[in-house]
């Protein structure tokens, strides 16, 4: 398949290049104001194929995966390169075909029984105004041929619930969101018991509506693992991708080698960790996936490199590249990342402190990756006096520089909890997992109330 696209590529002076074929079928169902309002499936398939030589990027993505195409799309890129003389011939042996394990579809009724089950708990509270959920299931198949003569192909099956509850007391609304994702199929949720966490939500969420705000203060503050590194990821994840270090777009740059975290501190990139939502068996350049040791012992001690990055620097990539789709160029981008668990006990953390905030859930924010200065909004958060979780507030914010965090955090839990979503970077978003243990800021700024 596509061996005269193949030579055509292999005549250039580019250094590395790929074909990139993808095919997806998703099913996504919307259910809100207690029934299933929107059920959509699509199926969406293309191509792309990328030269590269130095740092410059040369592609072209289309619907049409045509043998003929795809060569008038080879003969578009090579029309802009320089020809060389040699042959290319694909190696019957570099061919690698993994399929995920799993992969259950569930019936249509089994996902409104799962809908009506959370909404027959969550509405006995007349505080809560609105239920919304959204299931989808997405099988995605990609074959990637590069320059040495791989044919790899490998099937992902990503399986997403998303639950959004609302809750009113006269103009005063409080909101509280869940998502669940795993890549493998709905087996990951049989055991899930979605009556129960419909009433954690709506207990929580009206504890919530009558919360008092927090003043702004500098405080101590435990992230509980329950936070799942939405700070690590954002604060800290992005300034150690290879082409905003080597852009000098990050705080980390010029860094290796040097303590850039408290001791306790081990960062990882890891992408062979099984269900994980960041997972894969080969990046989109066809590199197989790694666990990378970004920080260990509070030590810098290397980058998340893509091919294009590493060979800038005589490097071997990291098995970081990724991509949305078939209509973009991977780019280097996280997987899996997260702190990896301490020695300390969750609870001798909570009781170390004298006064401070206990986060258990973190909502949106903004980050500066060329400083790492942050300001997260708290979703969920307790006061914390004289070793004692308190009462729940609102209105809370973490601002501080990421760098300098994980500089002064000095208790690192024995647990470990993770957070799921989709990373946006480049205009593209990739599945992603955070993660992080208990830990313990000792003095950080939380934005509130003036009062």
């Amino acid at each position: 398949m596509y061996e005269d696209t193949f030579a055509i590529l292999k005549s250039t002076n580019c250094d590395f290049f790929d074909i990139y074929l993808e095919d997806s079928f998703v099913r996504l169902v919307e259910a809100k104001s207690g029934k299933i309002e929107n059920v959509k499936i699509s199926h969406d398939r293309g191509v792309g194929i990328r030269t590269v030589k130095g740092l410059s990027v040369l592609y072209s993505s289309s619907f049409d995966t045509s043998e003929e195409n795809v060569y008038r799309m080879g003969k578009f890129l090579t029309g802009v390169s320089n020809p060389k003389t040699g042959t290319f011939v694909v190696s019957q042996d570099g061919e690698r075909s993994i399929e995920m394990c799993g992969g259950y579809k569930p019936p249509m009724e089994k996902i409104k029984a799962i809908y009506d089950d959370f909404c027959s708990v969550a509405y006995k509270k007349k505080e809560i105004k609105q239920v919304s959920m959204t299931f989808s299931d997405r099988l995605k198949s990609v074959e990637i041929i590069n320059e040495t003569g791989e044919h790899l192909k490998e099937k992902r099956i990503y399986t997403v619930l998303y639950f959004e509850v609302t809750a009113a007391d006269g103009d005063n609304y409080q909101t509280f969101r869940r998502p669940f994702s795993y890549l493998g199929g709905f087996e990951c949720f049989e055991n899930m018991d979605f009556k129960g966490l419909a009433q954690e939500m709506s207990e929580k969420l009206v504890e919530l509506l009558h919360a008092p705000p927090l003043k702004a203060q500098k405080m101590t503050v435990v992230l509980s693992s329950k936070a799942g590194g939405t700070m690590i990821h954002e604060a800290v994840g992005h300034g150690l991708e290879a082409d905003l270090v080597y852009e000098s777009m990050s705080v980390y740059k010029d860094k290796l080698g040097q303590k850039v975290a408290n001791e306790k501190i081990t960062v990882v990139d890891d992408a062979t960790r099984p269900k994980m939502r960041g997972s894969f068996y080969f990046d989109d350049e066809g590199t197989n996936s790694q666990n990378t040791v970004l920080i260990e012992n509070g030590i810098l001690k290397g980058y998340m490199f893509d091919k294009m990055y590493a060979q800038l620097v005589g490097r071997e990539s990291t098995g970081n590249a990724r991509r949305e789709s078939f209509r973009f160029p991977p780019i280097v981008r996280m997987s899996n990342t997260y702190i990896l668990p301490g020695n300390d006990d969750p609870d001798d953390i909570v009781a170390s402190v004298d006064d401070g905030l206990f986060v258990v859930r973190m909502g949106g924010g903004q980050v500066n990756p060329t400083t790492g200065d942050f300001v997260f909004e708290v979703a969920e958060g307790y006061t914390i006096k004289n070793g004692k979780i308190g009462h729940m507030v609102r209105g809370a914010t973490l601002i501080g520089n990421g760098p300098k965090v994980l500089e002064e955090i000095d208790m690192v839990g024995n647990d470990f909890g993770v957070e799921v979503g989709t990373c946006g970077k480049g205009g593209q978003g990739v599945p992603v997992t955070d993660g992080e243990p208990t830990l313990r800021i000792p003095s950080i700024m939380v934005g509130g109330s003036a009062l």
